[in-house]
């Protein structure tokens, strides 16, 4: 009914239409995690748009084309890009759809970007679309941009401005009337106010769910659900988290969405590891039941959330079996992986192994071994996170010269330096928050030397501009009053795994030592103690 109300509104031909109904399906299939064919149905409409003159149609399907081409990793991420330039350079900008056409290419630009990590320049690419969007009046367009906006904001580590930018895509969904980029800008909030700390995060993700189920989308009312979990998790509320992942995973399950099945049992296995009331087999048997669902989903295929499960089952076997029994179970499900082909699910076990192992050199391999894949097939999203892990490891062996990360970091470093020099405090700020995700890779020297260098050109104007940013240098704080102060009972296992995506899990075999306790209303936390293996001190 939306489809045909666009179509008699626009004044549509048959033709378009067709290809406007074309795209609406590549969508639906690809939020319910049916790529392949959302793939087919957007090549089918970008074929439509193409032979019908219709610009904007084209790179709005181009879009679509993309994102499945980069899930699936049929093509090349270079490949995509280049096409992506090619078509960007056959639009006639004269012609009436020319402006909007182009803006929609930057959007399809901005997609491969934020796959390949490229982050400021998905960010460059984001912006201008929204800014063009925004002129020719195309508000849904402009939402969609400012989503993109928000993702490489995210990724820069750039909360205030992440969330500012989900407000704004929010207000121009609105503006357009079309209450399926509302429930979509909904869910951009939701997410940009649980990572910059933002109150009412959670009422973000549960007023989205309930706007999609209103729209009979399914896929996405999962989503928002799926999104509450993670909140509550967050925030202390485990059996609100618990029921949240539970409701995302049974939609997932009856709508045989894989991927999102098992991102659902994710969040349900770490809710419930949080709490102390519900024993770790309960977590390993509902991990294993749907482990078995998501491959009965998969069918074969080597992009249904079967080696995501997997990571579930290994979560929960690590807290119900111990850290040996569950290295033993990665090394089975690499080889299982390897068997079925599914080189993208071989590379996410690899990983893991390298995050799990106690043995430095293993660690190492594995981690190399993952990257060497990930580069082999193109999963550039992938080997990011690869070469993050690797330069933890090689930062503890101290040699943090071999650091994967460390010529980002580098030039994360001198651009706030240069950010520094012209006393741009906007710059300033954004420079800093994307230096928060490389510090591991540099040397308190390396950051003294290229800071100084700027410094010493004029030591009382540039130490006032740290100071009046927030970087003070030197010990003149008073002294932080803890009033108020709470403390939780932490699950050892919530605390190991929180270790292991901080990079700490690649080094010593981590025991616990004391019962974790986690501090709460105050600025700083402590959560317990950990005792390192004996074997550890020939290295740490």
């Amino acid at each position: 009914a939306a489809r045909g109300a666009r179509r008699a509104a626009g004044g549509m031909s048959a033709a378009a239409g067709s290809a406007q109904d074309a795209l609406e399906r590549s969508r639906e299939l690809q939020a319910a995690g049916q790529v392949e064919q959302a793939l087919t149905a957007a090549k089918e409409a970008l074929e439509q748009f193409r032979a019908s003159g219709d610009q904007a149609g084209l790179a709005e399907a181009l879009r679509c084309v993309v994102g499945a081409q980069i899930e699936l990793l049929e093509v090349p991420p270079e490949r995509v890009q280049q096409a992506v330039k090619e078509e960007a350079a056959k639009i006639k900008k004269s012609l009436p759809d020319g402006k909007v056409a182009d803006a929609l290419m930057h959007l399809a630009a901005a997609e491969v970007h934020l796959f390949k990590a490229e982050s400021d320049q998905a960010l460059k690419a984001a912006t201008e679309a929204a800014n063009a969007l925004a002129k020719e009046g195309q508000y849904r367009h402009e939402s969609a941009a400012l989503q993109m906006v928000v993702n490489a904001q995210l990724m820069r580590s750039n909360g205030p401005k992440a969330l500012a930018a989900a407000n704004a895509g929010l207000s121009s969904a609105q503006k357009a009337g079309d209450r399926h980029a509302e429930g979509s800008a909904w869910l951009a909030v939701a997410t940009a106010r649980h990572v910059s700390g933002g109150e009412d995060a959670r009422e973000a993700a549960r007023r989205a769910a309930a706007m999609f189920s209103e729209l009979g989308d399914r896929s996405s009312q999962a989503a928002g659900f799926l999104l509450s979990s993670r909140v509550a998790l967050t925030k202390g509320d485990f059996q609100g988290a618990s029921s949240s992942a539970r409701d995302a995973l049974a939609i997932a399950l009856d709508t045989q969405n894989g991927p999102q099945a098992a991102a659902a049992a994710e969040a349900l296995a770490e809710a419930q590891l949080a709490d102390e009331s519900v024993g770790r087999d309960v977590v390993l048997q509902e991990a294993e039941r749907t482990l078995t669902a998501v491959e009965g989903i998969a069918a074969g295929s080597h992009f249904k959330g079967v080696a995501q499960a997997m990571g579930v089952v290994v979560l929960a076997h690590t807290a119900a079996r111990g850290v040996d029994s569950a290295l033993a179970l990665v090394k089975r499900y690499i080889e299982d992986l390897r068997e079925r082909g599914d080189r993208r699910g071989e590379v996410r076990m690899l990983h893991k192994l390298a995050t799990m192992s106690p043995v430095p050199p293993e660690a190492l391999n594995s981690a190399q071994a993952a990257l060497a894949l990930a580069q082999k097939i193109g999963d550039t999203s992938q080997e990011f996170a690869i070469k993050n892990t690797m330069t933890d490891i090689y930062v503890a062996r101290g040699k943090i010269e071999k650091a994967p990360t460390r010529k980002l970091a580098m030039r994360a470093l001198n651009d706030l330096a240069k950010a520094l020099e012209s006393q741009d405090a906007d710059r300033f700020q954004d420079a800093a928050k994307y230096l928060d995700g490389f510090y591991t890779a540099l040397r308190q020297e390396d950051i003294q030397a290229v800071m100084s260098s700027v410094i010493a050109k004029d030591p009382i104007q540039y130490m006032t501009f740290l100071k009046e940013n927030g970087q003070a240098l030197v010990d003149d704080k008073p002294a932080a009053a803890a009033t108020g102060c709470t403390a939780r009972g932490l699950a050892h296992e919530i605390m190991y795994f929180g270790f292991t995506s901080g990079g700490i899990s690649y080094g010593p075999r981590y025991r616990i030592n004391m019962a974790p306790y986690k501090r709460f209303n105050n600025e700083t936390s402590t959560i317990g103690i950990v005792r390192l293996n004996d074997a550890s001190d020939s290295w740490e």
